[in-house]
């Protein structure tokens, strides 16, 4: 009973502590493609996006703190990938729009009175909602030399690798990462943070079992202004 009156007083202290902020954010992006499995051969190039957003932190009064947010980002990267036996030659251009949802706990060191230094891990989840890929394509013949391709359209989300009997989609509609960051917090009210995302799920169609697996990493640069001002006490005081 002693250890259950112990961690009743000590969930009542942390929510009388706790506090809810709210920030909006935005900055850029630097993604990359990351090939695990393919049957040719495939080189990941990187590309330089956008993203703005807002979200809520809960913080326990222990330094700790819970974090969700809303993104709309703008990410690119490229892709060239070649038959095994080097006969067709595709470059990939891929400019996708997605919704995020980052999720995750921290911890802010208070390095001053006014400067926190804030370290983050958690996940997000990426929800294809637009964008555009462009494909040009170079086909080798055995008599008649080469010919080549050339295709822009809105990109297609799916699960499967057939999404209608109309068209194939381009990348998985939704896409997880694994993500960690660090940040510097001026005065409660001002922040500078960095993350890096290192993609868990193949971002093609049709998953592991698709015959080629590209991962997608970003690198995230963001300055958070939050409202209101000085709106939490990062440790209890005693």
């Amino acid at each position: 009973m002693k250890y259950l009156i112990l961690l009743l007083g000590l969930f009542v202290t942390t929510a009388l502590h706790a506090q809810f902020g709210l920030y909006v954010e935005g900055g850029g992006n630097y993604s990359s493609l990351r090939d695990t499995r393919s049957q040719g051969i495939v080189n990941g190039k990187s590309g330089i996006g956008w993203q703005v957003g807002f979200g809520t932190e809960y913080h326990t009064g222990f330094g700790y703190f819970l974090y969700l947010g809303l993104d709309l980002a703008s990410q690119n990267f490229k892709k060239d990938s070649s038959s095994a036996d080097g006969h067709v030659t595709s470059n990939y251009n891929y400019k996708p729009l997605f919704l995020n949802f980052p999720f995750g706990i921290g911890y802010q060191f208070d390095v001053t009175k006014d400067v926190g230094l804030r370290v983050y891990g958690g996940i997000n989840t990426q929800v294809g909602i637009g964008g555009n890929v462009t494909r040009n394509s170079y086909y080798i013949l055995d008599s008649s030399g080469t010919r080549s391709s050339y295709n822009k359209h809105k990109i297609h989300y799916g699960r499967s690798i057939q999404v209608t009997n109309e068209f194939q989609s381009d990348l998985n509609n939704t896409i997880w990462g694994l993500t960690v960051g660090a940040g510097l917090n001026f005065s409660k009210s001002v922040e500078v943070t960095v993350f890096y995302q290192e993609g868990l799920n193949n971002i093609l169609p049709g998953g592991d079992a698709a015959p080629e697996i590209n991962k997608l990493r970003m690198v995230s640069v963001d300055l958070k202004l939050y409202f209101p001002k000085n709106f939490y006490s990062s440790k209890i005081k005693r």
